[in-house]
């Protein structure tokens, strides 16, 4: 038996979000749907990959995502490091005593995110 994971973010600031994993983590659009009352998008990574997704659903209430956290394997956290935004706030890298580093940042809707390298 094989699993896949999607989890979902669902937020007012919707395209902020979006904008967010598209462009940090160049994830694509797998599907999306647009309806009065109903509208999201299914985001994967750019390489085909199908076990994880992130779905972004646009809702009008604002929802507590603490205790979240979405973590992203790299194979080198400077160079992504170099990538992003001055302007977005960050925090490391951080060692870890397991031989991680991690680096800390919030998407838009206040979601925990971690990139790391080393480890598991």
């Amino acid at each position: 038996m094989r699993f896949s994971l999607k989890t979902k973010i669902s937020t007012p600031i919707y395209d902020e979000t979006l904008d967010f994993y598209k462009t940090l983590f160049g994830m694509s659009v797998v599907e999306e749907w647009d309806s009065p009352d109903d509208k999201g998008v299914i985001l994967s990574f750019a390489d085909g990959r199908d076990e994880a997704f992130i779905e972004i659903y646009y809702s009008s209430e604002t929802h507590d995502f603490s205790g979240l956290s979405l973590q992203f394997k790299v194979e080198d956290l400077d160079s992504f490091c170099s990538t992003l935004p001055d302007e977005l706030e960050k925090r490391g890298p951080v060692p870890r005593t397991w031989g991680s580093r991690y680096l800390y940042l919030k998407d838009p809707s206040g979601v925990s995110v971690i990139v790391y390298e080393g480890g598991n």
